[in-house]
C-alpha cells in the first residue's frame, strides 16, 4: 500500500490529538476530513495557517498543523508543530474558541521583520469548536496581492469548510505552482495573482490582464477544449493552447457571489498525453493484426478440420480453434478499448460463451449458461487471455462431457472478490451433469485441456483449483472452483 504526504500528515494530525488534545475520535475525525483542503485555502490566500485544538489542560492550545503557501514567502521558517501554547501567548486564539467568531489580532505585529495580522476562525463539529484555524497574514504582500478582497475570500473557504462540507472534495487539488484569480458572478476580474499574470503572457500572450476588464474578454480569441466538469461546485476545467504551450484553468464557485479560476501550465503534460495516445494507437493496430492473424491461423485449421475423415483428428482440430478463438477474443477487446491494458471480464466471458454455444450446441438438448460477475471487473490483459483459456477449457468440458443422456442442462459461471483482499478473486464454474468419473486425477490428468488448466493456474494466476462432486451433497453435477492472486481491478 502507497502511503501519501497526505496520509502522513493525516496520522500526525491525529498522533497529536490523541496524545495530547481533549477531543474525541469522532470529532478527530472531522477534523481529519477537512484537512486535505488547508493547503489551499493557505496557497489562495497567500497566507501561512495554523491549526489549534484544545489541549487537555485548560486554557491551552495545540497546533497540530501548519501550511506554509507555496509560491510566496513564509514567516516560518522552522516548524513549531506540537508546540502547547497558553491564552497568555495566544489571547486570540483563546478568544476565537471562547466567543465561536471570527477574531481579528492586532495591526502590524512585526514577526521576522514583516508587518502582520493575526485573523483567526472557528472550526466546527455540529455545535462544537473542535479547532480553530490562525492565519498570519504578511501585511505587505497580502495588501498586494489580494487587498481588500482577502476577508471575502477567507470567509467563503472558511464558511465552506463549517457549513459546505459536500462541496469541498470537488476542490482541485495544487501542485504550487498555480496562479489564481478572482471574479464575481458576472466574471468581472476583481484579483489576479502574479503568476497568473506571468502565465497568461507566456503561453497566451495577453499582457493586458488587468481587473477592469471580464476574464471572458481577456480569453475571448482562444477555443478551449472542455475536458471536465462538475456541478456540484460548478466546476469547468479547460485547455488552451497558445504561443507558448498549454494552459489550464479550473474555475468554480467559491460563493453565490465569487469565482475562483486556478491556472496551471499543462504544457510538458499535454506533450506526454499525445505521445501516450500515439503509443496506444500503435498498440491497438498491434492488438488488431495479432487478431488476424489468429483468424488466418483458425481458419486454416478448420480446412484441414473438413478435409479429416478422422474423428480424433477432427475434435483435436475443433479443441485448437477454439482456443484460437477464446485468444482472438481478448485482443478484439484490445484493439477496440479505451485503455489497451486491462480487458472486461465479464463481457469478454460472455462472448467466449457465444461462441461456444454457436461451436458446441446440440440440436436434440439446451444448454443454458448464466454469468454472475461484478460490473467493472477489469483484467490486465496478459492474465485475461489466461481467464479466457481456462473459461473456454471448463465450459467446453460442461458441453462435451457433463450432460450425457440428457436434455435440458446448465452451466452457472461466477466471478466474485475475494472477502480478504479485493485483488484477489474466485471463478467457479457449476454443471448440473453426471458428475466427474472416479477415475478423474485432476493432479494427474489425462487431457490436454486439464493440463492447460492447471498451467494457467498456478503459473499465471498463483492459483489454486478445487473440484467438487456435488453428488456428494445429493445435488447433481460438478463445480469447479478457482482461488486466483491475480490483482484484478475495478473501474
Amino acid at each position: 500500500m502507497i502511503t501519501t504526504p497526505q496520509d502522513k500528515n493525516k496520522s500526525k494530525v491525529r498522533e497529536l490529538c490523541l496524545l495530547s488534545s481533549s477531543l474525541n475520535e469522532e470529532e478527530i475525525g472531522r477534523l481529519e476530513s477537512i484537512i486535505d483542503n488547508f493547503q489551499f485555502i493557505s496557497d489562495l490566500l497567500a497566507t501561512d495557517l495554523m491549526v489549534y485544538v484544545e489541549a487537555k489542560k485548560k486554557e491551552n492550545y495545540v497546533l497540530v498543523d501548519i501550511k506554509k503557501p507555496h509560491g510566496h514567502p513564509t514567516l516560518f521558517l522552522e516548524s513549531s508543530v506540537g508546540r502547547i501554547a497558553d491564552s497568555n501567548s495566544e489571547p486570540f486564539v483563546k478568544k476565537a474558541f471562547e466567543t465561536g467568531k471570527k477574531t481579528t489580532g492586532a495591526y502590524g505585529v512585526i514577526i521576522a521583520g514583516r508587518p502582520t495580522q493575526q485573523v483567526i476562525y472557528p472550526i466546527y463539529h455540529y455545535e462544537k469548536i473542535i479547532a480553530v484555524l490562525s492565519f498570519e497574514k504578511d501585511l505587505h504582500l497580502t495588501e498586494s496581492l489580494l487587498g481588500k478582497n482577502w476577508n471575502m475570500v477567507a470567509d467563503d473557504l472558511v464558511g465552506a469548510l463549517n457549513q459546505k462540507r459536500h462541496r469541498l472534495k470537488h476542490w482541485p487539488g495544487l501542485v504550487g505552482q498555480e496562479g489564481f484569480i478572482l471574479t464575481d458572478n458576472s466574471d468581472q476580474l476583481l484579483y489576479i495573482s502574479y503568476m497568473s499574470q506571468n502565465l497568461l503572457v507566456s503561453i497566451l500572450g495577453i499582457r493586458d490582464a488587468s481587473v477592469d476588464r471580464k476574464l471572458s474578454y481577456l480569453l475571448k480569441d482562444f477555443h478551449p477544449e472542455i475536458f471536465q466538469t462538475e456541478p456540484v461546485i460548478n466546476l469547468s476545467k479547460k485547455r488552451y493552447s497558445g504561443i507558448g504551450g498549454t494552459l489550464q484553468i479550473t474555475s468554480f464557485d467559491l460563493s453565490p457571489e465569487n469565482r475562483i479560476h486556478v491556472l496551471r501550465d499543462v504544457s510538458e503534460l499535454t506533450l506526454k498525453e499525445k505521445e501516450i495516445k500515439v503509443k496506444g494507437a500503435l498498440v491497438k493496430e498491434i492488438h488488431h493484426r495479432v487478431k488476424n492473424n489468429l483468424n488466418a491461423v483458425a481458419a486454416l485449421l478448420r480446412m484441414q478440420l473438413r478435409r479429416s475423415n478422422d474423428i480424433a483428428v477432427k475434435e483435436a482440430f475443433k479443441q485448437a480453434i477454439l482456443r484460437l478463438d477464446s485468444i482472438t477474443l481478448v485482443h478484439e477487446f484490445l484493439a477496440h478499448a479505451d485503455n489497451v491494458q486491462i480487458v472486461d471480464i465479464g463481457q469478454m466471458i460472455k462472448d467466449i460463451v457465444r461462441n461456444l454455444q454457436h461451436t458446441l450446441g446440440y440440436e436434440e438438448k439446451r444448454v443454458n449458461v448464466s454469468l454472475n460477475c461484478p460490473n467493472g471487473f477489469y483484467l490486465d490483459s496478459e492474465l485475461a487471455v489466461s481467464v479466457a483459456l481456462i473459461v473456454n477449457e471448463l465450459v467446453s468440458n460442461c458441453y462435451e462431457h457433463a450432460f450425457q443422456d440428457m436434455l435440458i442442462g446448465e452451466v452457472m459461471i461466477d466471478l466474485f472478490w475475494n472477502n480478504d483482499n479485493k485483488t484477489n478473486f474466485t471463478l467457479a464454474v457449476t454443471d448440473n451433469g453426471v458428475g466427474i468419473p472416479s477415475s478423474f486425477n485432476k493432479e494427474n490428468p489425462d487431457s490436454l485441456g486439464w493440463h492447460i488448466i492447471n498451467t494457467l493456474v498456478t503459473e499465471d494466476l498463483n492459483g489454486k483449483i478445487s473440484i467438487k462432486d456435488l453428488r456428494s451433497e445429493n445435488k447433481k453435477g460438478t463445480e469447479v472452483r478457482i482461488e486466483a492472486e491475480a490483482h484484478a481491478k475495478q473501474k
